[in-house]
């Protein structure tokens, strides 16, 4: 059997803020989580590959998941951001694909 961890998140607070993450009930995870985080805990749950899921709506993040995906095992897909709503969201969306990790691009959330 296969294992998927269908959704996770990670982030480096020196590199952009998670404002969604704040007030003493969050305490416990405000803090930087990477891949190198996720993969013991993933290997000794037996999860074999996980898509990672956007966190905030800045067009920056999604490149630098695909970089993640694409220099991991890991990572099979990426669940990205992109503003819909934008004239130009198809080109957005071919660019992306063309990065590098762009082919695991398997969603993206407004």
């Amino acid at each position: 059997m296969t294992v998927i961890d269908a959704h996770h998140h990670v982030w480096d607070l020196s590199v952009r803020d998670q404002d969604w993450i704040t007030g003493p009930g969050m305490a416990v995870i405000r803090r930087d989580f990477s891949l190198d985080d996720l993969v013991p805990e993933a290997r000794a749950a037996g999860v074999r590959a996980t898509v990672l899921v956007q966190t905030i709506t800045v067009p920056e993040e999604t490149p630098e998941f695909l970089a993640l995906a694409h220099r991991g095992e890991l990572v099979a897909g990426v669940v990205g951001w992109t503003d819909l709503t934008a004239p130009g969201v198809a080109d957005a969306l071919a660019e992306l694909k063309e990065l590098p990790g762009g082919d695991r691009l398997v969603g993206i959330r407004h």
